[in-house]
């Protein structure tokens, strides 16, 4: 192997081990020696595509078209770089010159259905281009995680979890699929199977920022289902005795609200025990590292989390307490379940800022 081959040989291993900083110094020397070197420059535009600066992608995407304009591979990462800026037109009209070049390669098909799916806008281009890429390759997992990708687009959750599961027969250890088929069953409801999913990329990669995000995900579902169950235990005993005849201050009036609250905070209390032993059974041994994580992940959850246990702890606890302590106990209790309203919102305002 000569320098040349060589330098190239050590961009590709640093891009494979997600080093594109490492890639780009490796590629440097080479770049200067033999600026032309079309393989280089989409080396280098790849190692930008990892790093984040998809504007240096661009230019390097171009540079390499400058030297041979018929190159599927430039004409893709120049796809992918506009996609990355936000130019949706430029990144179709030039995935669809790399589909046009090379019409044989799965890649080129894969690579107009990801424009779209970037762009979150799936058309029949799009789908179609996605069926020939897994037609193509067949045996290709990123062919399936391409489908699979569009199928979670449209929301078609059987389809996109086929697809993913395809890709995962294929490669076991693909973290893209185990990441999107975990999103898939998060979207269909089945919030365990979803955590014990994350959990296990987490494992693997500890430093996955979208493993870490889909379990606050995970867990922000499962509070979020046990606030609901509160409030409408709230909301049940506040309705019923709203318009009772008997004054507030009359101890049978005390006594049927007390008994009545103790009925409502048990079913609760049942409601949510089902929930969580559901959710224990579906991600199995990774429930109580999932449980752990979530500290680790959000203090807000934690936050909310502690809101929702002392709301239902005041309801509980107001079922025992003298009459007036426990309609104290009980507000408070509305107002623990408010805090936590606050917490979601909250959080949702970080999540968009």
């Amino acid at each position: 192997m000569n320098a040349e081959d060589a330098a190239l040989a050590h961009a590709r291993t640093y891009l494979s081990l997600g080093k594109p900083v490492d890639a780009l110094r490796a590629l440097a020397p080479h770049l200067a020696a033999h600026p032309e070197d079309d393989r280089g420059l989409c080396l280098a535009s790849q190692a930008h595509l990892v790093a984040g600066h998809a504007a240096r992608a661009l230019e390097a995407a171009q540079q390499a078209l400058s030297r041979t304009p018929d190159n599927e591979w430039a004409w893709r990462l120049v796809a992918l770089s506009y996609s990355k800026l936000g130019n949706v037109t430029e990144a179709k009209a030039a995935a669809h010159t790399a589909q046009s070049l090379a019409p044989e390669l799965w890649v080129t098909h894969a690579q107009v259905a990801q424009v779209d799916i970037a762009a979150k806008r799936i058309t029949r281009d799009a789908e179609h281009a996605a069926r020939e890429a897994v037609r193509l390759a067949p045996l290709e997992p990123d062919a399936h995680l391409t489908a699979g990708n569009v199928a979670l687009a449209q929301q078609d959750w059987p389809a996109a979890e086929a697809a993913f599961r395809q890709a995962l027969n294929l490669q076991p250890d693909h973290p893209a699929a185990r990441n999107n088929l975990s999103l898939v069953m998060l979207r269909q409801g089945r919030a365990g199977s979803a955590a014990a999913g994350f959990i296990d990329i987490l494992a693997s990669d500890p430093g996955s920022a979208v493993a870490v995000r889909n379990l606050r995900a995970v867990a922000a579902v499962a509070l979020r289902r046990i606030h609901f169950i509160l409030w409408i235990a709230f909301a049940v005993v506040t309705v019923a005795f709203s318009g009772a005849s008997q004054p507030t201050d009359s101890p049978l009036y005390g006594t049927v609200w007390q008994d009545f609250l103790a009925v409502v905070a048990l079913a609760s209390a049942v409601f949510i025990v089902v929930y969580l032993v559901q959710l224990r059974r579906a991600a199995g041994r990774r429930f109580a590292r999932f449980v752990r994580s979530i500290p680790r992940i959000d203090g807000l959850l934690v936050v909310w989390a502690s809101l929702l246990v002392a709301c239902w702890a005041l309801m509980a606890g107001a079922c025992f307490a003298e009459v007036r302590i426990a309609q104290v106990l009980y507000l408070l209790a509305g107002a623990l379940l408010v805090a936590g309203s606050i917490v979601v919102i909250v959080r949702r305002r970080r999540a968009t800022a």
